[in-house]
């Protein structure tokens, strides 16, 4: 099943609005890690990259918490009603 968003923060975000959720900032957690690759990298090899960079182990989503990292969501764990909180698109 292909991944429709992620949750992060008790929120959901799309693919796009998840990466600018995260606190890439000057003295934030992911302090420089923001994507400035051109073309930008895909979501998921953003993530891929921040995670190994920080020590976090993606394929085994019970050993951290969506507030320390996006999870992904895939179309079955999400009802007719979500949406982005980042830009607003409702989930199909």
């Amino acid at each position: 099943m292909s991944i429709i968003g992620y949750t992060y923060r008790a929120d959901t975000y799309c693919p796009h609005c998840v990466l600018v959720a995260l606190p890439t900032g000057e003295g934030e957690e992911f302090d420089g890690w923001q994507d400035m690759s051109i073309p930008p990298m895909s979501t998921e090899d953003n993530l891929n990259e921040l995670a190994m960079a920080f020590g976090i182990d993606r394929d085994d989503e019970t050993s951290f918490d969506s507030d320390e990292f996006p999870k992904v969501v895939r179309s079955w764990q999400i009802d007719g009603y979500a949406h982005c909180g980042g830009c607003g698109i409702y989930f199909d």
